[in-house]
């Protein structure tokens, strides 16, 4: 049993060798398995920091010993290999961090939490940097004995943050000097403006604007900014006393900047040196303005101590500058436009006519107070398209067609108007046009002048038409005028003594015999003796009454009156008359009596016709503006009859032009939406009146109602004659609407229906029928044609 018991005493042993060691075996392998992770782990962790460029440290709390990587010292501003101590940690923090930064590490290890603290160090090159500095103690029991970290360099966050609020500061600077200027008026207020803000923005010394003026080398200053204060005296400074580099640079546009004017070594001559440290300039920025490629303005910033000027530094001068220049000239021109406007309204209120400015669209934007005054319309009213309100119609048409030719060829332009006053007068002017350009050059409008010359044409027409009168006298009643030389016995005819007495224009011979050839013999012994017995007493004028023998064996009596002209010794030197053919008075007394029946003939029949008118027209119009719109629209057609038949002395009118003188304003520029088409036919007075004004309600019912209302809309009117037995001959006449609003029969019968009916059937004996078709107005009428009795003989 003993041998039994020892070897399993044996086996047992073995087994608990064989345990441990497999024991060992697992302990080893996750031991390798471990120091495996923990590498990857610190690969890990490296280039996390490498990648974040994150500095890593450890503290020894016992000896203070600090262990850092590359990074961290280089976040310190040391080299990767200058060694650390918490001593030398202390003397690296910003002083006025230190507080700080211990109460955060103090907190962190009485909680036995992490901490993290941003606090600025102050490098050995003596920069400032800013880190963010994270960490964590471990323990021995209760006791911390090291701590770890990472620090993190946030100098370049802080730079662009410092940056962007620089550039945001700047961009606010540049929006409020914005605002500025264009509020500004006055160069001087913005010259003073800019300098001020700009030199308390950049902290310097003195900042100013001088203008160059080239033919006397002088850049004058009118503002300068100089240590918080702004001087208005004005300053000047020759141009070329600055150093011939910087003089060619300027004037090439390049802006000139000097960090420090001792340290700059295109400074190093002593009489620039003396030059700048009289005026005490130790950095400047100048910057040149040019117009054209000539320089004309500089803006410069200086101040006593050096300062490194940066790239925005610059570019944000430069860009004030240029807004600056912008800004003076925008206000000089807005100044001189002033003072040109004030001149101009000077002159043009000064000035004796209605003075204008006309855009090429043709709205008025211009106009001095005499046109106010002269039109009666408020000032705020005067101008837009009021002026064609005031030209008369016909002046009007002219002057814009006119307009379409200007407007291509931007010429200047002259015409004649008439222009209606507030009194509704019109009065003639003399308009005179000059074109007007912009800037660029391009055609804008006219500015012109229109001169009252209505006086001017009254006295020209007063005297055209005396001149006129005695012309049409002359050659009407026979006058001609005689001039006699008594001493040469030569005598001078005008061309109506020769048409007078029937002599071919220029064939006078020019004596005393040639007129006593055209003299009855029977009257003319007396001629003579009476023209005699008044020299002999010496008369100043003479009347003689004698017949005289035309060419073709006519006699025709002759009136004449003539003046005596004598020397100082009395012998008769002219004799100036006047020969008058009253021959045709008695015709002419025959034919004023016969025009005066005539005359009172027709009165009474039109102002039967316009009683009628009246009395119709009140009876079916609905308000007064309808009575009045109607029955002005009639005596409108009425008087253009009237005035078609007088040009024949009442005696007759064309159809077609009766037709064309109502329809012809509705037709368009293609002359398709009216046809008018039929033989020339002459109504006699009697038949014209009423076929006139059926003609004027036709075409009137046609616009308001009818196919002229609307766009599209068609007339189409025609008419024929007809000869019928005995000479007698009919008149067929066709109105027909087309394309108008669907046609209705209406319901109560106008002026119009009753003319077109009853008045046309009464008075010449018409047949007429109205269709009231839905496609439009149809009218036809069948009417004999009076026949015509002259009544008198014009020609006489």
């Amino acid at each position: 049993m003993t041998g039994h018991g020892n070897q399993s005493t044996l086996q047992g042993g073995v087994a608990l060798e064989e345990d441990d060691e497999r024991r060992i075996a697992e302990l080893e392998r996750r031991l390798r398995e471990a120091e495996s992770n923990l590498r990857r782990s610190n690969g890990k962790l490296r280039l996390a920091l490498d990648m974040g460029r994150f500095g890593s440290w450890e503290r020894d709390l016992a000896s203070d010993e600090i262990v850092a990587n590359a990074v961290c010292k280089e976040h310190l501003g040391l080299g990767p290999d200058e060694g650390l101590t918490f001593e030398r940690l202390r003397r690296l923090q910003h002083p006025a961090d230190v507080d700080r930064i211990e109460k955060a590490i103090a907190y962190a290890l009485a909680t036995r939490t992490d901490y993290h603290v941003e606090h600025r160090v102050l490098r050995p090159d003596g920069r400032i940097g800013r880190i963010l500095v994270k960490g964590r103690a471990f323990y021995e029991g209760d006791k911390p004995v090291r701590m770890v970290g990472i620090t993190q360099d946030l100098s370049e966050r802080e730079r662009i943050r410092e940056e962007a609020q620089q550039a945001q500061r700047r961009q606010e600077f540049l929006l409020k000097l914005n605002d500025q200027l264009r509020s500004f008026q006055d160069p001087s207020d913005i010259m003073e403006a800019t300098a001020q803000n700009l030199g308390r923005l950049l902290k310097v010394d003195s900042v100013g604007y001088g203008e160059y003026d080239k033919t006397r080398d002088l850049v004058m200053v009118e503002r300068e900014w100089s240590r918080g204060m702004i001087s208005n005296e004005g300053r000047s400074h020759r141009f070329h006393d600055l150093p011939s580099w910087v003089v060619d640079d300027l004037e090439r546009g390049r802006t000139l900047v000097i960090a420090d004017v001792k340290g700059d070594p295109r400074l190093s001559d002593p009489p620039i040196q003396a030059f700048y440290a009289t005026m005490n300039v130790r950095t400047m920025v100048t910057v040149p303005l040019l117009n054209q490629g000539q320089l004309k303005a500089l803006l410069y910033i200086s101040s006593s101590t050096p300062y490194g000027w940066s790239d925005e530094d610059v570019a944000l001068i430069e860009d004030v500058a240029k807004r600056t220049w912008i800004a003076i000239e925008k206000a000089r021109a807005e100044i001189g436009l002033r003072e040109t406007q004030a001149r101009f309204e000077i002159i043009a209120e000064s000035l004796p006519a209605l003075v204008w400015i006309l855009r090429s669209d043709l709205n008025l934007t211009y106009t001095n107070q005499r046109w106010v005054a002269y039109s009666g319309l408020p000032a705020e009213q005067a101008l837009g398209h009021s002026w064609m309100n005031a030209i008369h119609p016909d002046d009007l048409a002219k002057i814009l067609e006119d307009v379409k030719g200007l407007i291509r060829t931007h010429s200047t332009y002259e015409t004649e108007a008439r222009y209606k006053s507030t009194d509704g007068i019109y009065r003639w002017h003399l308009i005179r046009a000059a074109p007007l350009h912009n800037a660029k050059g391009d055609f804008t409008g006219w500015v012109g002048t229109s001169i009252d010359i209505h006086d001017i044409k009254e006295t020209e027409k007063a005297l055209r038409i005396s001149e006129e009168r005695l012309s049409l006298a002359q050659r009407a009643a026979g006058i001609g005028v005689f001039d006699w030389d008594v001493p040469s016995g030569k005598v001078t005819w005008t061309r109506e003594q020769e048409r007078l007495f029937g002599v071919e224009e220029g064939s006078f011979k020019g004596d005393f015999a040639a007129w006593e050839e055209k003299v009855v013999p029977e009257d003319l012994g007396l001629t003579n003796k009476l023209i005699q017995e008044a020299l002999g007493r010496r008369d100043p004028e003479v009347n003689l009454i004698y017949r005289m023998r035309r060419p073709d064996g006519t006699i025709r009596t002759i009136d004449t009156i003539a003046l005596f002209f004598y020397d100082p010794d009395g012998k008769p030197l002219r004799m100036v008359g006047v020969n008058i053919d009253v021959t045709r008075y008695k015709q002419a007394e025959q034919r004023q009596h016969l025009l005066i029946r005539e005359l009172h003939h027709r009165v009474k029949n039109t102002l039967a016709t316009v009683q009628a008118i009246v009395g119709s027209t009140a009876r079916t119009a609905s308000n007064i503006e309808e009575f009045y719109q109607g029955f002005v629209g009639r005596i409108v057609s009425l008087a253009r009859t009237h005035n078609i038949l007088t040009e024949d002395y009442w005696q007759k009118a064309p159809l077609e032009e009766l037709i064309q003188t109502e329809l012809g304003p509705y037709d368009d520029e293609t002359r398709k939406r009216i046809t008018i088409q039929g033989p020339s036919v002459e109504l006699p007075s009697e038949a014209a009146v009423p076929i006139g004004m059926a003609v004027h309600e036709l075409t009137t019912n046609a616009a308001k109602h009818g196919a002229l209302s609307t766009f599209g809309g068609k007339v189409e009117v025609t008419w024929s004659v007809e000869e019928k037995e005995k000479g007698k001959r009919v008149l067929l006449f066709n109105w027909v609407e087309q394309g108008g609003p669907r046609v209705t029969e209406p319901t109560r019968q106008g002026f119009g229906t009753r003319l077109l009916q009853r008045v046309l059937t009464t008075q010449l004996n018409a047949d007429v029928n109205m269709d009231y078709s839905e496609s439009g107005l149809r009218f036809h009428m069948v009417m004999p044609i009076p026949e015509q009795t002259a009544l008198f003989n014009p020609a006489g």
